[in-house]
Parts: structure tokens; C-alpha cells; sequence
């Protein structure tokens, strides 16, 4: 069972945060990963988050945490079920290109914020997936489903380092 967030015995280290909206298809494939990630062993000092479509609020979730990992939907252009490991420089670099965030505001302007605003944690991952189908009320698109677990050992096979 993976320690609370807020816990004075547990130094915080790393925060996992599920992004996306459950209720719009693909777009809750962070929150899926999310809720597997929660089920599993977790080193000391690391927390799980869902938290579905938070936007700007999403830069004091950062707060106190060495590092922070993302998963989230992100339209890349790519084939759907399509993911990648992104750091924020990735994240500046390419948003104004081929990714782009599926809420508002978007990934980079709250990383640009944080970052302004000396809340960026040490380290940030960014694990993006490429969606399928966003239509409201769908379940995960096929492509989407296969892909969670596989995730879910990357950052679990990250964390555990």
C-alpha cells in the first residue's frame, strides 16, 4: 500500500500523477494508469495521484516532491495506443509543433508557469499516449486498453531504480 502524500514519517520523493478526463474515452488513460499504479508495492516515498483534468491547479500538486511523473493523453500525430516518455524541455520544444495537450491550459504553459514561479519540482516525466477515440461516454479505444499495463511496468520498473 504506497504511502499518503502527506505522510511526516515518508520523505517525499516521487509523486505519480494520473491526468485525464474518465468520461471522455482515451482521455483516461493517466487516471487508468493511475489507478493501476495504486494497486501495486511502491517504493517508500512515493505517492499516487489521480487527478483527472485539474489545469492550472496542477503546479501545487508539485509542491514538496523531488519528482514528479506524468501520464496523461497527448496528440502527437501518431498512431493511436502510441506512447512516449517526454521531459518538459521535450514538452516546450514540440508544443507549439506535433504535441498537443488535450486540456486547458496545456501541459507546457502550467511546466512554463511552475517554472516562472520556482515550483518545478527536480525532475518531471511526462508519459504521453496517443489517443483514439475522445468521444464522450466511450470506453478506452482498444489500442489505448493494450497499452496501460505497459506503462504501468515502465514507471513502476523507474521508480523502483
Amino acid at each position: 500500500m504506497p504511502q499518503e502524500p502527506s505522510s511526516p514519517l515518508t520523505e517525499k520523493k516521487t509523486l505519480i500523477i494520473g491526468l485525464g478526463n474518465i468520461l471522455k474515452g482515451d482521455d483516461g488513460i493517466g487516471v487508468r494508469v493511475a489507478e493501476i499504479l495504486s494497486q501495486r508495492e511502491l517504493p517508500a516515498g512515493v505517492a499516487v495521484e489521480e487527478v483527472g483534468t485539474p489545469g492550472i491547479d496542477l503546479m501545487n500538486r508539485f509542491e514538496g516532491w523531488q519528482k514528479v511523473i506524468l501520464v496523461d493523453a497527448v496528440q502527437m500525430g501518431a498512431k493511436p495506443g502510441t506512447w512516449r516518455r517526454f521531459s518538459p524541455q521535450d514538452v516546450r520544444l514540440i508544443a507549439n509543433g506535433n504535441v498537443l495537450s488535450l486540456h486547458e491550459p496545456d501541459l507546457a504553459s502550467v511546466l512554463e508557469l511552475a517554472q516562472a514561479l520556482n515550483m518545478l519540482p527536480d525532475e518531471i516525466v511526462i508519459y504521453g499516449v496517443e489517443p483514439q477515440d475522445l468521444t464522450f461516454m466511450a470506453p478506452l479505444s482498444s489500442p489505448v486498453e493494450a497499452i496501460i499495463n505497459v506503462i504501468a511496468e515502465q514507471i513502476l520498473s523507474e521508480i523502483w531504480k
